[in-house]
């Protein structure tokens, strides 16, 4: 990503950037919350960065959302069964 539209390419924006994943998934404490949050709302680059990626991260959750056939579960379960060791 170009940082030509963050106010802080290299500072705030790193952190910002390297704690994305962290900040959607909702896995950082309120106070860094919070940060990433007041960032986004100042700086066009890393807000378009993060909307973007909310957007993929959706997108993807919606395409793996599928439901597997109970017969395939069960398949998986006798098969990690019997490579465990000591059982089988």
């Amino acid at each position: 990503m170009s940082h030509s539209d963050c106010i802080d390419p290299g500072g705030d924006c790193d952190d910002a950037l390297t704690n994305l994943y962290q900040y959607l998934d909702r896995e950082m404490d309120d106070v860094s919350s919070a940060t990433i949050r007041a960032h986004l709302e100042q700086c066009n680059g890393c807000n378009e960065r993060f909307d973007f990626e909310a957007r993929l991260k959706t997108v993807v959750h919606e395409r793996l959302a599928e439901e597997v056939p109970p017969e395939f579960i069960q398949r998986l379960r006798e098969a990690l069964d019997a490579e465990r060791p000591g059982v089988g």
